[in-house]
């Protein structure tokens, strides 16, 4: 026997004898069972296992019965209870019934709620159409007090012959003074003489191309000889159109330059008075005022002659059967391009005073942003002027004083001290040349960053990616990226035509590389985001929230949400710049100024001791 037997030897007997313990019971009620059988069962057991016994010439028959598993069993029908069916047919139509019952009362309370909703709207609509006639009404009513007031006024300086009020008298004295006989002659003469050229039809039809800028002499509704001018295509337009008005026409005549005949309509609205205009138009639409109509009463608000010229000539295309969007692209230098598309598609939806509220809301923004981004800047410039001026005192007629003191004691000074002479010298001789300096480069850097597109690239670029400043260049030029992209989109305007508007709206040259790079995409089949994925000036938040805007097919609300975010963090930036940028340069300026007057007065000290 090997060891690893001897080894096991004694698991094999323990493991023998637990079998046998186990078994024991088992054998012990098997020999029960035994014993049991053999006293009660043995004459049962007999007689089942006993074969009869076959007779002379029987034979064993064997009966085989086959059995397919495929073969159904043999189970017999059921027996119907007709009064049993009856009853269980009659429970399962009236559970349908009380079914059918409770989704008719249920159909009956939603069209009663739907019913009792739209009779709410009704109401709350012919609340505001009531609203709305009584304001018209109330305007109307105002009106016609105020008319009623000018025509009593005016017919009572016919009957009296003289002004009411006491600037009235100022001009009818002046006009008096400077207004004689032998002038109202010529005025009368060149009226008939016009009549005359306007009575042929035949005369007078030729009409420009492009609209000209005409001067004109008339008489305007309230008497006052009015000199102006305004934008039309012939004279016989201008004449028309005047007398249209009221006026007593006297001289048309084509304004001219050394060049020739000058086209009007250079002056650029500012954005304060485009707000103010705007909100007045969309008030005058919203009340129910013809949208000429509205546009003579904002020519008759303003008082800048340039800004009345615009409206005179918006309101006269308007007069002539031209649609607002087109009037104002005629003046594409007054009016900006952005507010030219967002008319032109309002009066394809019929959307239009709420779409001049957008506006209004819009350059409203844009303008504070501006003030926000002139205020943050004109604190430090303002600063670093007076320290330059502070500066250039101290080293031209403060250090000089000190100066003859050395001199005259004739005493070792220290090095700074002599730096800080050296500059006051430097500054006395070449002060003329440096400031002469400073604008010829100021000047030949503004001609460069206008007119030179890879220098002014260069130069954003530049900007854009210092510390703060850059941060505050891109989070104002994706808000109002965003911002106009978001109001072009909800405004249902094309994406190429949003794309060129987006292109002229912005100064900075590295946006407008992006939105052409867009367009191009465009042209290809290519999606918006392709052209900002990655890109330095556009925040990876930005382009996420752009790539989920098209995915969901809600461009317009996601680039609302991505302007508001980035306008905030704008606001944020520009008040920790302007908290840190005071007390920077105040200490920058104490140092300054604190170390150049410790550089001449050390010497004193040193003086001192010597003696």
């Amino acid at each position: 026997m090997s060891l690893v037997e001897v080894i096991l030897l004694p698991f094999v007997f323990i493991y023998r004898g637990f079998i046998s313990v186990l078994l024991i019971p088992y054998y012990f009620v098997l020999g029960i069972v035994k014993v049991f059988g053999l006293i009660t069962g043995h004459d049962s057991k007999n007689k089942k296992n006993t074969i009869p016994e076959l007779k002379n010439g029987e034979k064993i028959k064997v009966v085989k019965t086959v059995r397919s598993a495929y073969d159904k069993p043999n189970v017999p029908p059921k027996e119907t209870d007709p009064i049993k069916l009856k009853e269980a047919k009659d429970k399962e139509t009236l559970r349908h019934q009380k079914e059918f019952e409770r989704l008719v009362k249920k159909a009956r309370e939603d069209e009663e709620k739907r019913i009792k909703e739209q009779e709410k709207l009704r109401l709350e609509r012919e609340k505001k159409e009531a609203e709305r006639k009584k304001r018209e009404l109330e305007i109307k009513r105002k009106e016609e007090e105020m008319e009623v007031k000018r025509q009593a006024r005016e017919e009572a300086l016919r009957k009296k012959g003289e002004p009411v009020t006491f600037y009235d008298k100022i001009k009818v004295l002046y006009k008096k003074l400077t207004f004689s006989k032998k002038e109202a002659l010529e005025l009368e003469a060149k009226k008939a003489v016009l009549d005359e050229q306007f009575k042929d039809k035949d005369n007078n039809t030729s009409r420009f191309e492009k609209p000209l800028l005409f001067n004109y002499i008339a008489k305007n509704p309230a008497g006052e000889i009015e000199k102006s001018s305004i934008e039309a295509l012939s004279r016989v337009d201008v004449h028309s159109f005047l007398l249209a008005e009221g006026y007593e026409v006297y001289e048309i005549t084509a304004a001219k330059t050394s060049g020739g005949i000058t086209i009007g309509g250079t002056y650029r609205l500012k954005k304060s008075r485009l707000i103010f205009y705007l909100s007045q138009l969309s008030a005058y639409l919203k009340s129910g005022i013809a949208l000429a109509s509205a546009v003579k009463i904002l020519d008759d608000q303003a008082k800048n002659v340039k800004e009345k010229k615009v409206w005179r000539a918006v309101y006269y295309d308007l007069s002539m059967g031209d649609v607002l969007s087109v009037a104002l692209e005629k003046r594409k230098e007054s009016f900006p391009k952005l507010l030219i598309n967002m008319v032109k598609t309002a009066e394809m939806t019929g959307n239009l005073p709420e779409t001049l509220d957008d506006m209004v809301d819009y350059y409203t923004e844009s303008e504070s942003t501006k003030k926000q981004m002139k205020s943050a800047m004109m604190y430090p410039a303002v600063v670093t002027v007076f320290a330059i001026v502070v500066i250039t005192f101290i080293l031209m007629w403060v250090v000089p004083q000190f100066v003859d003191i050395y001199a005259d004691l004739g005493s070792d000074i220290p090095s700074i001290t002599k730096f800080v002479i050296k500059i006051s010298d430097f500054l006395k001789n070449y002060l003329i040349y440096i400031l002469l300096g400073i604008i010829v480069f100021i000047l030949i850097y503004l001609y460069l960053f206008k007119n030179v597109k890879a220098f002014r690239r260069a130069m954003q670029e530049f900007m854009m990616h210092m510390p703060v400043f850059g941060k505050i260049i891109i989070y104002n030029e994706v808000t109002i990226f965003t911002k106009t992209f978001a109001n072009l989109i909800n405004h249902n305007v094309f994406i190429t035509d949003s794309m060129d508007v987006l292109s002229k709206i912005t100064e900075n040259e590295v946006y407008k590389k992006l939105i052409y790079d867009t367009a191009k995409n465009l042209t290809k089949g290519d999606t918006i985001s392709m052209a900002f994925k990655d890109h330095w000036a556009f925040p990876n938040i930005a382009y996420q929230m752009l790539l989920t805007g098209e995915k969901t097919g809600r461009l317009g609300p996601m680039m609302e949400r991505v302007s508001a975010y980035y306008q905030e963090q704008h606001r944020s930036i520009i008040n920790q710049m302007k908290t840190l940028i005071e007390p920077i340069l105040i200490v920058t300026l104490a140092l300054v100024v604190g170390g150049i007057l410790l550089a001449v007065i050390i010497p004193m000290y040193g003086m001192y001791d010597a003696l």
